[in-house]
């Protein structure tokens, strides 16, 4: 990859069904760059998808739709940074 000092985090809503709740998050806890936020017992999840070294987050979002029990992955919030952006962002 050749956006190493670039950060990309990505918010992303994960449907399955109850019975594959169990089996889809210890998937998505298996994933690099995945982080399993909350889970509901309908099926609900809300994950945070980064950049890793070996992938974009956005192809670890497309692949999370292959992932056998989920529904859907949605979107619902993304924000990119420069690794100088950020340090000045924590400083000021």
């Amino acid at each position: 990859m050749d956006a190493k000092n670039q950060f990309n985090i990505c918010g992303v809503f994960v449907q399955t069904t109850p019975a594959r709740l169990g089996d889809v998050e210890l998937s998505l806890i298996n994933t690099p760059g995945v982080d399993v936020h909350q889970t509901e017992g309908d099926g609900r999840m809300v994950v945070t998808v980064e950049d890793t070294p070996d992938k974009y987050a956005s192809d670890t979002l497309a692949d999370l739709r292959l992932v056998e029990g989920v529904l859907s992955a949605s979107l619902v919030y993304h924000h990119c940074d420069t690794e100088s952006q950020m340090s000045e962002d924590i400083k000021s």
